[in-house]
């Protein structure tokens, strides 16, 4: 056998070290498209009635610390409060009691801020306790996520003393509320456009937000010895 026969040709080599580049890119390729994907922040779509419960709880902590504080435990302070007008509307200026960073494991980065605002009683009923409608929004990556639950609390003041009642979260509410919120606007709660309303409704309380027609209620206790109406 002729011995050119035995020999590579001299661009061999250089062709070897071609092909060998191309099956190694083909398959690190192969193994990063097989690869599992880091998994996205978890953010709680709902929060469940008791975790809302216990972050609700806080912000009433925090309110009744002020209104022990800044008033004496007299919430006719809350008149004090600064107001919130929402722009481009004519509705009065609302008054809003915050308490933020609850749970949160870095100020302003995750947890939740839980936001009430005050309604008025209805009318010619004076005796009607303070109604608040409360938002919990979600944190994460130092922004606001998603709005994750809306509930009552009343509170009234009786023997020197605040009376508390929290309301039950209403899912299918705030599907409702949140199918109307503009995905252009900062998520906030309360947001500039809504228009909540304090209705009578038996047995208790309801509010409306006049917009998306979502509705919450509450079952307000009546006072001790008080009568009963007619």
């Amino acid at each position: 056998m002729p011995s050119q026969w035995m020999h590579l040709p001299p661009h061999a080599p250089r062709i070897g070290r071609v092909v060998g580049t191309l099956i190694l890119m083909l398959l690190l390729q192969a193994c990063a498209t097989r690869a599992p994907r880091p998994a996205p922040a978890a953010v709680e779509p709902e929060l469940g009635e008791a975790r809302a419960r216990q972050i609700v709880a806080v912000w009433q902590q925090q309110l009744a610390d002020y209104i022990d504080q800044a008033g004496g435990g007299d919430p006719s302070v809350l008149a004090q409060l600064p107001s919130q007008r929402a722009t481009g509307t004519l509705r009065p200026a609302r008054i809003v009691f915050g308490a933020l960073d609850i749970d949160a494991s870095v100020v302003e980065r995750d947890g939740f801020d839980v936001q009430g605002l005050l309604l008025a009683p209805r009318p010619g009923a004076g005796a009607d306790p303070y109604v608040f409608i409360v938002g919990i929004v979600q944190r994460a990556g130092y922004r606001p996520v998603a709005l994750v639950d809306v509930r009552l609390v009343a509170m009234a003041a009786r023997d020197g003393r605040l009376e508390w009642t929290m309301g039950d979260g209403d899912p299918q509410a705030l599907i409702r509320y949140h199918a109307r919120l503009d995905p252009t606007a900062p998520l906030r709660f309360p947001a500039d456009k809504d228009r909540f309303e304090l209705l009578p409704c038996a047995p208790g309380l309801c509010v409306e937000e006049q917009l998306s027609k979502a509705r919450w209620s509450i079952v307000v206790p009546a006072p001790a010895g008080a009568a009963a109406s007619p």
